[in-house]
């Protein structure tokens, strides 16, 4: 079963494997990944090896150079355009050092919007409750 983008970001250093089947030229999104909560059983039973995976950070965004099944964890045999993943403690660092000037726009009242994870959430209580998520 796929995983939410979230999700895929708080596993993002855990081993990549399709959840479903993909064709080649595909690119990968959380809606690919199989959740990593599954692989110590799938591993200890033998139906699954993620020696060698990309963790999930690296192939979000990331291209399928062939068609694969189901539970193939993803290798640079299977995968190209890995994204390149900093480390927490660097990033956290980095985020303390230089917080980049972000120009936002006036929002009407009742209106919340965060970024968080490399995801724009933004909440507008006026109206109908709407709630919008994009990855930026």
């Amino acid at each position: 079963m796929s995983i939410s983008l979230e999700y895929a970001l708080e596993h993002k250093n855990d081993p990549a494997v399709l959840c479903c089947r993909a064709e080649e030229g595909t690119v990968l999104n959380e809606h690919n990944l199989e959740d990593p909560n599954l692989f110590p059983d799938l591993c200890d039973t033998g139906l699954l090896d993620v020696t060698g995976a990309y963790t999930i950070g690296q192939v979000l965004g990331a291209t399928l150079t062939k068609t694969c099944d189901s539970l193939t964890p993803l290798k640079p045999e299977n995968t190209t355009n890995i994204q390149e993943v900093a480390d927490d403690a660097a990033e956290e660092e980095a985020d303390e050092a230089e917080a980049p000037a972000v120009a936002v726009p006036a929002v009407p009242a009742g209106t919340e919007v965060r970024i968080s994870g490399g995801v724009v959430k933004l909440y507008i209580a006026e109206g109908k409750d709407i709630a919008i998520e994009f990855p930026v």
